[in-house]
């Protein structure tokens, strides 16, 4: 399985899926089982059942032009994005070099966000135009509200805004090796008005070391 938020902590076990596969939008079986290379087709049926089971996910039909069943999370499922998010933290510096690896594209973002530092995210909206060599998305940050959890604040959608406060260029690869704090990673440019980047530099930069 290619690298992504919730393998870095997990990268020595077997193949399973789980709500981080799912959490990436609704995905066809056949999805599922390609994108968990060595996943056997009866043994990704049972555990999906399982999850099923847990309610944390759901099949579901689609109506033509679709027409096709898919999988998707509930929102018990969604309750524990949070709880991948801190797993994909935790994992940040036993993930293996991914080398040629390539990461599924629809995973990309959910790898994005892994890479966050929440506390680092500012009070106010910012939007953030992601122009990566692996592809263009836009960053959303809402404002804070005393109800919203930091992870709820954030939303990630194709395609670079072209009225984004910030624009990053650079790669993925570029952002984690700044993430974990490398002596020489890949270059990664930030562009937009100073306050705004020293903000957005924050978000994706090594986490302080604790005294």
């Amino acid at each position: 399985m290619a690298w992504g938020p919730a393998d870095t902590a997990s990268s020595a076990r077997s193949p399973e899926p789980s709500t981080s596969s799912v959490s990436a939008g609704r995905q066809r079986y056949s999805d599922l089982l390609t994108h968990l290379p060595g996943m056997w087709s009866n043994l990704l049926a049972s555990r999906l059942r399982r999850l099923e089971e847990a309610g944390l996910v759901r099949r579901r039909w689609l109506e033509p032009p679709a027409a096709r069943f898919v999988y998707e999370l509930t929102e018990s499922g969604w309750a524990l994005e949070p709880a991948i998010y801190e797993l994909a933290r935790f994992g940040l510096e036993l993930l293996d070099d991914p080398g040629t690896d390539a990461v599924p594209l629809h995973l990309l973002p959910l790898a994005l966000k892994g890479l966050l530092r929440l506390e680092a995210l500012p009070d106010d909206p910012l939007d953030i135009a992601l122009a990566l060599d692996e592809g263009s998305w836009t960053l959303r940050v809402a404002a804070a509200q005393p109800a919203l959890r930091p992870l709820a604040r954030v939303q990630i959608e194709p395609g670079a805004a072209a009225d984004a406060k910030v624009v990053v260029r650079g790669s993925v690869l570029g952002l984690l090796a700044r993430r974990r704090g490398e002596d020489a990673p890949p270059p990664v440019e930030f562009d937009g008005p100073p306050g705004e980047v020293a903000t957005v530099a924050a978000l994706f930069a090594a986490a302080p070391v604790p005294a």
